[in-house]
């Protein structure tokens, strides 16, 4: 009984008589010439990750500054400091006018402190809508920074020439 099947290239035939050893079919001299559809089919181009270099993300500091900008311009300063809370969500405004990705907000608010308090954190007694007193993070904005807005100078100049 013999039993014979082939495995690509190699042909194997197993039998009582026959060897267990395999034996090689013939390769053909020349592979016949590929047409333009196989190479389409088969070769495709290999895809590069990062053939153009990524958009510059801004720093923390340029998101700082442009917090500052965005209050300076669009908020009302006369009411006195302005809370921590009510900064967080100045920059979520600030964000979506200026179509920025969100970075996160511990180095950005390290960076708006120094451009607004420099290295101190400023903290005052605040009366709540509910009457209580507490102790909360406020951020005086400058004078110098609300002036250099209204010229149309960048502020950030402005406040370290002083």
């Amino acid at each position: 009984m013999l039993q014979s099947w082939s495995l690509g290239r190699i042909a194997v035939t197993l039998g009582a008589k026959a060897p267990a050893a395999t034996s090689v079919e013939a390769i053909p001299e020349a592979a016949p010439e590929p047409t333009l559809s196989y190479l389409t089919q088969v070769i495709k181009p290999k895809r590069r990750r990062f053939l153009e270099p990524a958009p510059k993300r801004a720093s923390a500091k340029e998101h700082a500054e442009k917090l500052l900008e965005w209050i300076c311009s669009n908020i009302d300063l006369s009411d006195g400091p302005i809370t921590h809370a009510a900064i967080q969500e100045f920059y979520c405004e600030m964000l979506i006018e200026a179509g920025w990705k969100e970075r996160p907000w511990n180095p950005v608010a390290c960076e708006f402190r120094r451009l607004t308090t420099g290295s101190r954190k400023v903290y005052a007694w605040l009366e709540t809508n509910t009457g209580a007193v507490h102790r909360l993070r406020v951020y005086p904005i400058p004078r110098l920074a609300v002036g250099a807005t209204a010229k149309g100078q960048n502020s950030v100049q402005m406040r370290s020439a002083a």
